[in-house]
């Protein structure tokens, strides 16, 4: 115990290793060929480091010229330019021809359009068609027409009628008739019977004064204005409109043409939901949805016994 204290405890060695791997011949193989391959790259390692002729190779950085191209490559660059340039100069010398004969069409279709409308004195006009020609001819040639010699000799010859023609109705304008509008006259407002309605909910319907019609003082067309407030309208479906979205908080519907008459209601949350009951229950001018909810829901109150329910909703009979 006191020699573990002293020096540690007691640990295989190297040497024990190989006798025990002795009983093991393959082992045993294996380990001394891995201790001879560390050995001679031991070896190697140390024989590379103390062999100072062996030097590192350094790359060659120096600039040097570029061998120059030869003839051919020379030769065959200026061909490829000079291809390239002639398919440019073609493409320009087409498009040119093209815009000028484009000219000469609209030109002609516009001579054949237009009637003679002045005649000049001949030997006017003879001078005025060479200046003219002159004119022309100065401004193609600063243009660079010259490129297309062939398109002088295309041009038609004019007489001198189509260039007195063209002189004379430089200054012209059309006129295009137009419609004068007719008044439109406003429609009569009658407002829809409601004989179907059971009793209570006619006396719940009022009409007041909504809609008149009055001639204007400055002709004779009519003009319609709204009996609740102050604005006028031409066409009653106009005034429709503006009813649904301003009077509607009065108790107007626009579908029936009525007022609801509401005499506990006071605030705008009531105000509304009374006009959606008279929308989805009572309002003989609804929309065919509503009315096939309408069935459905009266129909399903009349089959659990509910029949006072279901005379809450009122369908027209046909």
């Amino acid at each position: 115990m006191a020699h573990a204290e002293a020096y540690g405890p007691n640990l295989p060695t190297f040497a024990d290793l190989k006798n025990h791997l002795r009983k093991e011949p393959l082992y045993f193989q294996v380990l001394e060929g891995y201790l001879r391959n560390t050995a001679k790259l031991i070896e190697d390692l140390r024989a590379k480091l103390d062999n100072e002729t062996n030097e590192v190779p350094t790359a060659d950085l120096r600039i040097r010229p570029s061998t120059p191209p030869s003839r051919e490559q020379i030769e065959t660059f200026h061909q490829s330019v000079e291809i390239q340039c002639d398919l440019e100069r073609e493409a320009e010398n087409e498009d040119q021809i093209a815009l000028h004969l484009l000219e000469q069409q609209q030109q002609a279709l516009e001579q054949e359009e237009e009637p003679v409308l002045a005649l000049v004195d001949a030997h006017e006009s003879c001078e005025e068609v060479e200046e003219m020609a002159e004119e022309r001819q100065v401004s193609h040639d600063e243009e660079g027409y010259d490129a297309v010699p062939r398109t002088s000799a295309e041009i038609p010859e004019r007489s001198e009628a189509e260039g007195i023609c063209e002189i004379a109705l430089r200054s012209r304008t059309i006129r295009i008739p137009q419609r004068e509008a007719k008044p439109v006259v406003p429609e009569a407002f009658h407002a829809p019977a409601v004989q179907g309605l059971p009793a209570r909910y006619q006396q719940l319907l009022c009409i007041e004064k909504l809609y008149v019609n009055d001639l204007n003082e400055s002709s004779t067309n009519l003009f319609s204005e709204c009996g609740i407030c102050p604005k006028e309208f031409g066409t009653l479906k106009g005034w429709r409109i503006h009813a649904s979205k301003v009077h509607k908080k009065n108790g107007f519907c626009q579908k029936c043409g009525h007022f609801v008459d509401m005499p506990h209601v006071r605030s705008d949350d009531e105000i509304t939901a009374m006009m959606e009951l008279h929308a989805l229950e009572w309002c003989p001018r609804a929309t065919k949805a509503v009315m096939n909810d309408r069935a459905i829901k009266r129909r399903r109150l009349e089959l659990v016994g509910r029949n006072e329910e279901a005379e809450h909703y009122y369908i027209p009979s046909k």
